[in-house]
Order: C-alpha cells, then structure tokens, then sequence
C-alpha cells in the first residue's frame, strides 16, 4: 500500500522530504528506519537513509 498525498494535481506519493518538511517529521523518519530495522526490512531503512542524506539531513539521530 503506498502513501498518497492529494496535490492541486492529482495525487502522488509522500516522499522523504514531504515527511521531513513536516513537524516532528525528521524525528518521525528516525523511527520508521529503526522500526524498519528492528524487523529485517534493511533495504526499505537504507532506502530511506539515503534519501535523507541525499536531502542533506542527518540519518543518524541527533
């Protein structure tokens, strides 16, 4: 199932940076790569790593 946000063009998914531009939406994405981790879905928090580094925000919890 995939995240959907609803824009004046139409729907598309939530990206890493939607979330991090939100409040608490950094802190929320350090969770999900720990929960993510926690169960064995490395490639889904690597991912998510990823783009957050690629947006110039640290992974790593502050």
């Amino acid at each position: 199932m995939t995240s959907r946000s609803t824009t004046a063009h139409g729907t598309r998914p939530i990206s890493v940076a939607d979330i991090a531009a939100q409040s608490g939406g950094i802190r929320a994405l350090h969770r999900r790569i720990d929960e993510l981790r926690s169960t064995g879905m490395n490639f889904a928090a690597d991912t998510i790593t990823k783009e957050m580094v690629a947006l110039g925000i640290s992974p790593n919890q502050p």
